[in-house]
C-alpha cells in the first residue's frame, strides 16, 4: 500500500488533471460529446475538436448572413414597389377619375379621393354628389356649378378653389380651410361645419345661401363683415344676409 501512495503521488500534474479536462468536454458546439475514461487509454486529438469547432463556428457564420439578407429584402421591397407606383398623389392618379365607390351615387361609382393631392384639377359640372375628399389638398380647383350634395371636406384644404354656383349642401367641411375660394351663388345650406373650419381670406361669398349651417360666432362676425356679402341666391332665391343671419 505504501508503494501504490508512493507511485499516485508521483503521477505528473498533467496526467492527474487529464479526468477533470475530458468532463469539461462533454458537450461541444458540434453536438457530440466525449465519455470521460481513465486517462491511461485516452487519445486526445486537439485536431479533431478544432475541426468540429470551426464547422460549428461556419454554420453560425452562413445563418448570420442568411438572416441579415432576409432583413435587407424586407427593407428594400417595400421601397422598390414605391418607386414604380406613385399612387394617387397627383390628380392623374386619383380614383375619382377612374370609378370607386360613393355612398349617396345611385347606381353610379365615384371614388373615395381620402388624402389626395388635387390641386389645380378641373371637377367643373360635374355630378359628385356624396364624394368624399376627406383630407385632401384641393388647391385652384375648379368646381364651378358642381353637385358637391352631401360631399365631404372634412380636413380638406382648398384654398383658391372655385365653387362658384356649385351645391354644397349637407356638405360636411369640419376643420376645412377656404381661404381665397370662391362661394358666389354657391348654396351651402345645412353644412355641418366645426369650430375649426376657416373662411379667413374667402375672396367671394355674393350671393350665397348659407340657410341652416351652423357657424360659430367669430366666423359669422368675419362673413357678414365681408365686402362681398350681399346679393339673392339665384337658385334659392334666398338673401346671403338673412341666410347668415347677420345683425343689419
Amino acid at each position: 500500500s505504501r508503494r501504490l501512495k508512493r507511485s499516485i503521488s508521483n503521477q505528473p500534474p498533467s496526467t492527474m488533471r487529464t479526468p477533470a479536462l475530458l468532463s469539461a468536454l462533454l458537450a461541444l458546439p458540434s453536438g457530440q460529446a466525449f465519455v470521460p475514461v481513465p486517462s491511461s487509454n485516452v487519445s486526445f486529438r486537439p485536431q479533431s475538436v478544432e475541426l468540429e469547432m470551426g464547422r460549428s463556428v461556419d454554420d453560425i457564420a452562413r445563418n448570420a448572413m442568411a438572416a441579415v439578407a432576409l432583413g435587407l429584402a424586407v427593407f428594400i421591397s417595400p421601397l422598390v414597389a414605391s418607386a414604380g407606383d406613385s399612387g394617387a398623389e397627383v390628380a392623374g392618379n386619383a380614383k375619382i377619375t377612374t370609378g370607386g365607390a360613393s355612398t349617396l351615387q345611385s347606381g353610379r361609382t365615384i371614388a373615395i379621393t381620402r388624402g389626395v393631392n388635387l390641386d389645380r384639377s378641373d371637377f367643373g359640372g360635374q355630378n359628385l354628389k356624396g364624394v368624399a375628399f376627406q383630407q385632401s389638398i384641393v388647391r385652384d380647383s375648379n368646381f364651378k356649378g358642381t353637385n358637391l350634395y352631401g360631399s365631404s371636406f372634412f380636413d380638406a384644404t382648398v384654398d383658391g378653389s372655385n365653387f362658384e354656383g356649385a351645391d354644397l349642401t349637407l356638405a360636411n367641411i369640419e376643420m376645412a380651410q377656404f381661404s381665397r375660394a370662391n362661394l358666389k351663388n354657391a348654396i351651402l345650406k345645412e353644412m355641418y361645419v366645426s369650430g375649426a373650419t376657416l373662411f379667413e381670406g374667402v375672396k367671394d361669398i355674393e350671393g350665397s345661401d348659407w340657410t341652416d349651417t351652423m357657424l360659430r360666432k367669430d366666423q359669422q362676425k368675419y362673413l357678414c363683415a365681408h365686402p362681398t356679402a350681399k346679393g339673392t341666391n339665384p337658385t334659392t332665391g334666398v338673401d346671403t344676409r338673412e341666410s347668415l343671419m347677420c345683425l343689419d
